[in-house]
């Protein structure tokens, strides 16, 4: 029976906080409520809550425990469900109260909040009502197979539900306002399709009761279909294909494309009838012109495929008189069993030769046409290491003169990181709520990370007795290996802060010595902690990344390794807070160098066992804007990084750390935390940042992780798009990162919402005035395949997605559908080994 109830804001509310006072509780028959074990209510909010904000007053002294989950849904409005406890069996008085305190607007639509509860004693509240789906008989025999599938969007909080030709389904829903929206049906090869058309696309849906919708369909559209396969092509192993299929009549383009040999191509949606001719643009390589010559073909209704085989390849030797022979001096620190591609790439005729990765003297085995050469070079993955593969980025090859090409071929980053596994990896933040559990066992995880101490950065006034945070994200990792079935180990990572300089006033947290003293301490704890977790499964039982902004900030302040700051007492007064006896050693100076290596040294002295890295900023060099500028080379910004940190010794001496980690700034591109402060990037600015990640690499010969690397998408035409959808948490990271067909190279493909994002003017000299202009930056961009295909190569070994405020892997944070958890887990299936 339905439980009525009276609901006011209480007193003294503003647009920052408020109360609710809910009291008269009674069942609609006006009988009074017995309450024998729990009172249980769903509302919605528009902030989070929690049992702490939950203060019953009955009239006798009962209620027990009192708990509260609450998920975002949406455009401001989070989604409650709480329960009391009552300790013995309880009648409710009308005069009884429950005040609930929010930290958020209650004034400005009081029944938006005041209108959605639901009571129920010692059950689950009734909070479900039924939607009614009528759909029309199947448009086409062909679609007679494919249900239509209709989404019900109420905020973020997505449902689907799949509905039947010619009859009427139903399916229970959670109360609320949803939006209405369904793809087109269409056959799996899209020569046949229809669109939805839903009455009505806005429904309301109350607890218990049935709401109606119709689905008819629009007029099909009718498309034919190609699949073009490339074979083996003697002699073009090595090449990119340009391809072009044509109207024959016409000379219209319909589709253009990259492609290597021994590959199909897809396309889809093309004209229902005509002729079609696939072009091939000529290559000339190593002294052969090759041409093709592909039959025309008739476009149906149908999906076909076209076979580009030797047969249709004309080579034809070009006349070699006057050619040079061009000989390679391949110089490698130490052999490699594995072979890599040299090119020349010139204006009528390129090259490529392959050769193996150890010391030789070769050549060439075409005779190379006299000119100017832009050299191309491939580096190398063997047994977890990147080996750089370098040569002069041009060659003059002169008429009836010698010419030699020098390769050098060195050993760089070794991607085997402790405690990380041998393949390229995603983790992600959690915020340890009890849905991350089932989150990270969704994405398959490899890692988890959170912030040690209670302050989450070191807790510099006060000596810390425990550090619940790390134990609780070690044992969340834990339980999700369980969950994963222990196949691999999932590490947790701490990021732990002796010196915060995130805060800004660089100089004056240097001179801290209480805080350095206190914050010390506290790392000593997270690393004990640690250290206990070992046993026979979990050798290194845990990872820390530590000091975020701490090198950038020094570097943006141009101090350099000698500038003075206390380090050896605050070190002795926390390790005497410990009772650890150890020298500190006489190499360990009063000034950041000194700083760093005790970091260093204290983390392989208290905790050998675990894994570390510091971290670095993109605007360590004095500002982040310069990832927009054409005329910065990202090598260039990275060089400057990483001669800074190598002048500070991180990365030398005995206690070396294991990793390096690199931020960006966190937030997602299409929120205002990251567009209003110059964060806003496009796939051209994604691709940048990871070159920014090779060149450290190269630079430090280190293994790197993009760290706090937002994972949103971008939404489509079809994606439902707030007016003001900062909430939203859209944004460009997992869409570049993962791979996003659905955008692919088309920025007509993403939300005209999106696309209309005013950039602040200060940043539209770099960033332009819009969302539109960035991808138009970017062009031209396909990102229907993921960046990270080549990240071992780049010196990645791992990337830890989301911030706290940041979407991620977690559904409590900007992440309540399951598009980069499900990308993730796709991912799994066969992660990109560091041996090949």
């Amino acid at each position: 029976m339905k439980i009525e109830y009276d609901a006011i804001v209480g007193p003294n509310a503003n647009e920052y906080y408020g109360t609710i006072i809910v009291s008269n509780l009674y069942y609609e028959d006006g009988s009074a409520i017995t309450v024998n074990q729990f009172l249980a209510f769903h509302f919605h909010s528009p902030a989070s809550v929690d049992g702490t904000a939950i203060e019953p007053a009955f009239s006798s002294w009962v209620t027990g425990d009192i708990s509260a989950q609450t998920s975002e849904i949406g455009g401001g409005v989070f989604d409650v469900n709480a329960s009391i406890a009552v300790t013995q069996s309880y009648t409710m008085q009308r005069s009884d109260t429950i005040t609930i305190g929010v930290n958020g607007d209650l004034l400005t639509d009081p029944n938006t909040w005041l209108d959605s509860f639901t009571f129920a004693a010692d059950e689950t509240p009734a909070i479900s009502g039924t939607v009614s789906v009528t759909c029309a008989p199947a448009p086409d025999p062909a679609l007679a197979g494919v249900a239509p599938v209709l989404t019900f969007a109420q905020g973020d909080v997505i449902d689907t539900m799949s509905v039947c030709y010619g009859t009427t389904c139903s399916m229970a829903i959670e109360q609320g306002s949803y939006t209405v929206t369904g793809e087109s049906v269409s056959t799996s090869d899209e020569t046949v399709i229809a669109p939805l058309v839903i009455k009505p696309t806005a429904i309301g849906i109350e607890a218990g009761e049935t709401t109606g919708i119709g689905v008819t369909f629009g007029p099909v559209e009718y498309y034919s279909a190609l699949d073009i396969s490339i074979g083996a092509l003697t002699g073009l192993s090595t090449e990119t294909l340009n391809v072009t299929l044509t109207d024959s009549a016409t000379g219209a383009t319909l589709a253009m494309f990259n492609c290597t040999t021994n590959s199909v191509t897809s396309l889809r949606k093309l004209p229902l009838s005509g002729y079609a001719l696939v072009s091939i643009q000529n290559i000339a390589l190593n002294d052969v012109d090759y041409s093709f010559n592909v039959p025309r073909f008739a476009l149906k209704n149908a999906l076909q495929t076209v076979v580009v085989d030797n047969s249709m390849v004309s080579a034809k030797n070009v006349d070699t008189s006057g050619y040079v022979t061009v000989a390679i001096n391949v110089t490698a620190a130490q052999s490699v069993d594995r072979t890599t591609d040299l090119r020349l790439i010139g204006g009528t005729m390129s090259y490529v030769q392959t050769v193996s990765a150890t010391s030789q003297q070769s050549a060439f085995s075409a005779k190379v046409q006299p000119g100017e050469y832009t050299v191309a070079t491939s580096d190398l993955l063997s047994a977890g290491i990147v080996y750089v593969v370098e040569a002069p980025p041009r060659l003059t090859v002169a008429r009836g003169a010698s010419a030699e090409l020098d390769v050098t071929i060195t050993a760089s980053a070794n991607l085997n990181v402790r405690g990380f596994p041998a393949y390229l990896c995603f983790g992600g933040c959690a915020d340890l709520t009890p849905s991350n559990l089932a989150d990270f066992v969704a994405a398959r995880t490899t890692s988890v990370f959170d912030y040690a101490g209670t302050d989450g950065a070191g807790d510099s006034s006060v000596y810390l007795t425990d550090d619940v945070q790390t134990r609780t994200t070690i044992e969340l990792a834990r339980n999700v290996e369980t969950q994963l079935g222990n196949v691999q180990p999932v590490l947790p990572v701490m990021i732990s802060y002796t010196c915060n300089l995130s805060l800004g006033d660089t100089p004056g947290i240097l001179a801290n010595a209480d805080a350095h003293a206190h914050s010390f301490a506290n790392y000593i704890l997270a690393l004990n902690i640690a250290t206990d977790a070992i046993d026979n499964t979990h050798p290194v039982p845990a990872g820390f990344i530590v000091n975020p902004d701490f090198l950038g900030a020094c570097e943006q302040a141009d101090f350099g390794p000698a500038y003075a700051m206390p380090v050896r007492v605050p070190l002795q007064q926390a390790l005497e807070h410990w009772s650890i006896t150890a020298v500190i050693p006489a190499a360990i100076t009063e000034n950041i160098a000194g700083y760093v290596l005790a970091v260093n040294w204290l983390t392989r002295m208290v905790a050998p066992s675990v894994t570390f890295g510091w971290q670095i900023n993109l605007w360590g060099v004095g500002y982040s804007e310069w990832i927009y500028q054409d005329d910065v080379d990202p090598a260039q910004m990275a060089r400057q990084t990483a001669d800074y940190v190598a002048s500070l010794g991180v990365y030398s001496g005995p206690y070396a750390p294991d990793f390096l980690a690199i931020d960006r700034y966190e937030a997602d591109d299409f929120t205002q935390r990251a567009a209003a402060n110059g964060y806003c990037y496009g796939p051209r600015e994604w691709n940048r940042y990871f070159d920014f990640c090779k060149s450290v690499s190269r630079a430090l010969k280190l293994p790197v992780m993009p760290w706090q690397m937002p994972a949103s998408r971008i939404p489509t035409t079809t994606d439902l798009v707030a007016t003001d959808f900062d909430s939203q948490h859209w944004g460009t990271g997992g869409s570049c990162l993962l791979g996003d067909p659905a955008i692919g190279s088309d920025y007509h493909h993403v939300n005209p919402k999106i696309l209309a994002l005013q950039f602040p003017e200060a940043f539209q000299q770099n960033m332009g005035a819009t969302a539109e202009d960035m991808f138009i930056r970017s062009e031209p961009f396909d990102i229907s395949n993921p960046l990270y295909g080549d990240f071992p190569l780049r010196g990645i070994f791992s990337v830890l997605l989301g911030g706290g405020a940041t979407t991620g892997m977690v559904s409590a944070i900007g992440n309540p559908e399951s598009w980069a958890r499900g990308k993730l887990n796709a991912y799994m299936d066969s992660p990109i080994p560091f041996d090949k």
